[in-house]
């Protein structure tokens, strides 16, 4: 039984109807708190007033239809009551806005209906609402899905636009296989370096680019991968697929997902260059080593020689001779020789391996450079490492450099003033080496000057120890170099 607390709204245009409804209205049982009007003015007023369960109304009343209501319904259950001959306007109504309809009887036996009329009303505008409701959380799911799947389409896209140019654009080449070494996806690079396209990669067996002594590690590498085995970087030979050259690569392989299958990316960096350096640095050092071996050789030849020579012409002279007095004085003579020799191989052993850069490092040793070559012009320095010791190789490769500067510079730059400022600011060595000589014709910084200044030996140098240089020259302006060497020091 309903609360008569629920409030109904009956409009009609029937007088009769009205007092029949009143009369049933007034038994006890009644399920509802009825308010009658008779019309459409007189409705607007108490809708404004009141919230109704539900409204029951004749299609036309004396001052309008009930479609004029419509605004005014808000969430209440509307039930048409209609005569036999206007149920078209009725089921019209119906499609449009209301509810439910009921029809009248001559009887009014309608007026025993109108309570489970009403009732099944307000239950179907509930269910309605319901569905309404539902519908518009679905709709509002369906929006906020599209939306975030739309957002995650397009990170999809800008993801995979991002992969796709670091893709193509890494100056290493990039290849993607299955585990049976068989063609997925390759960079621009890669194609571009070997002139082919992907199509003619997909058609011939990967392999076969690979110089056949690689084979038997390249499968083993596959196996252990297929494991879930971590792999090193590696050098191997690639022979080009069109020019047959054969070419160094070093690679490394890392196990991926791509297109949603098991795959292998292959890094692939060309060393050629590399190489090359690395073979023209060993040549470097061994024509450097040979240099220095004659330059001993010559040193002691024409230093040491002579005076042994001599030593050996006054040793045959002391044991011929019987005059006391021209033993003593032969002796004496000896005595002198063999003190120039002594100096000699100090001055030959010392150039080889510098005492002072051995027992108190670069900063004592550049010093003493600067003493020995200021008798021939003017060498400004500067130095904030102290007594600072680095690595030895660090230090007699600088020290040489130096040297050999020196040597250029009093050689072939007329130079007055030499400005050398060595310095260390963690984890840099630094060494910047200026003279204001006649210079030299330089038009790229990294350029190496002329065979005949010894430049490749300290470029070789620089590049033994992974530094770095600019060199800075011009007719008429001096030269300058600025190296760089990542170094700690010791202790």
């Amino acid at each position: 039984m309903k609360s008569r607390n629920e409030r109904i709204l009956f409009i009609l245009g029937n007088p009769d109807d009205k007092r029949s409804l009143e009369q049933e209205a007034r038994n006890p049982q009644y399920p509802y708190s009825l308010s009658i009007v008779t019309s459409i003015k007189e409705a607007q007023k108490l809708l404004k007033e009141w919230q109704f369960k539900a409204v029951l109304s004749d299609f036309y009343l004396g001052d309008g239809k009930i479609t004029d209501l419509r605004p005014h319904l808000d969430n209440s259950s509307l039930i048409i009551l209609t005569d036999p001959e206007n149920i078209d306007a009725t089921l019209s109504a119906m499609k449009s806005f209301a509810d439910d309809y009921l029809v009248r009887d001559s009887d009014l036996n309608y007026l025993k209906l109108l309570p489970i009329a009403i009732g099944r009303s307000i239950e179907l505008k509930k269910q309605r609402e319901e569905l309404d409701n539902y519908r518009t959380r679905l709709e509002s799911l369906v929006r906020e899905r599209t939306t975030e799947l739309t957002d995650m389409y397009l990170h999809l896209l800008e993801s995979e636009a991002n992969f796709r140019y670091i893709f193509d654009h890494t100056s290493d080449g990039l290849v993607i296989t299955d585990f049976d070494f068989n063609f997925i996806e390759a960079n621009t690079t890669l194609l571009n370096r070997f002139g082919v396209t992907k199509e003619f990669l997909a058609s011939r067996a990967l392999i076969d680019f690979l110089s056949p002594a690689y084979h038997g590690v390249i499968f083993e590498r596959l196996q252990s991968l297929k494991k879930g085995l971590s792999t090193q970087d590696m050098e191997i030979e690639i022979i080009a697929p069109l020019t047959r050259q054969t070419i160094p690569y070093e690679f490394n392989t890392v196990p991926i997902m791509f297109n949603h299958q098991n795959a292998i990316l292959t890094i692939m960096r060309d060393i050629t260059e590399r190489k090359f350096l690395a073979r023209k640095l060993f040549e470097t050092i061994i024509l450097t080593e040979e240099e220095e071996r004659s330059r001993i050789a010559r040193d002691l030849h024409d230093e040491t020689g002579p005076l042994l020579s001599a030593l050996k012409m006054y040793t045959t002279s002391f044991i011929e001779s019987k005059d006391t007095e021209r033993k003593d004085k032969l002796a004496s003579q000896m005595g002198v020789i063999i003190r120039d020799v002594i100096d000699s191989i100090k001055e030959i052993s010392n150039d080889m391996s510098p005492h002072v850069l051995v027992n108190f490092g670069l900063n004592a040793a550049l010093q003493n450079i600067v003493n020995l070559f200021s008798r021939n012009l003017k060498i400004h320095r500067q130095s904030n490492i102290s007594n600072l010791r680095f690595p030895g190789t660090v230090e007699s490769v600088v020290y040489r450099i130096i040297k050999e500067l020196i040597n250029n510079t009093v050689k072939h730059a007329q130079a007055a003033n030499i400005y050398i400022r060595l310095g260390y600011a963690n984890p840099e060595l630094s060494c910047n080496y200026r003279d204001d000589g006649i210079g030299f014709e330089m038009k790229d910084p990294q350029q190496v000057p002329g065979q005949g200044m010894g430049f490749n030996n300290i470029i070789s140098r620089i590049r033994s120890l992974g530094g770095s240089y600019t060199i800075t020259a011009s007719p008429g302006n001096g030269f300058e170099i600025n190296i760089i060497l990542r170094t700690s020091p010791l202790g």
